[in-house]
């Protein structure tokens, strides 16, 4: 486990989806959980609730070393499995209208680190970068999370 009084940046994606009356950002493996706006989204676990993440389970919140590994698992997503564009400048096309963010998190609380990245404890949006989606949507986002959100 790693200790610190300071959070830890990592990368991660969110699918952009509508709820309700707002865009927000949701998991993008656990579809349908949204991440709450200007407040931490913790991490819970059907096995060991709100103790998550531990180690020998895989709850946590999930994030990646780099970039590049984040990049890695929306090629995976789009089904593109070859090295797609140059790197960080170029991904795969999306299908239209459902929007994706790729940015930096900030981790705190309990975060275990693995191989490519961490499971955290607790977690907030640092920066988002969207892909598939307008300013519209990116000044929307801005607000709502109160991060730095850049068009692509």
């Amino acid at each position: 486990m790693i200790a610190s009084g300071v959070p830890i940046i990592a990368w991660r994606l969110w699918h952009v989806r509508r709820h309700e009356d707002a865009y927000r950002l949701e998991s993008f493996t656990w579809h349908h959980v949204s991440w709450p706006a200007r407040t931490r989204f913790e991490a819970e676990c059907s096995t060991h609730g709100a103790a998550a993440p531990v180690r020998g389970h895989e709850c946590g919140i999930y994030a990646f070393r780099t970039r590049e590994l984040a990049e890695d698992l929306l090629r995976r997503y789009t089904g593109v499995r070859q090295h797609y564009g140059r790197t960080r400048q170029e991904l795969p096309p999306l299908r239209q209208g459902c929007p994706i963010a790729i940015g930096r998190v900030s981790l705190w609380g309990r975060v275990l680190a693995r191989e490519n990245g961490f499971r955290a404890q607790y977690a907030y949006p640092y920066e988002l970068f969207l892909i598939g989606g307008q300013d519209d949507l990116a000044g929307q986002l801005r607000r709502l999370y109160a991060v730095d959100v850049w068009p692509s």
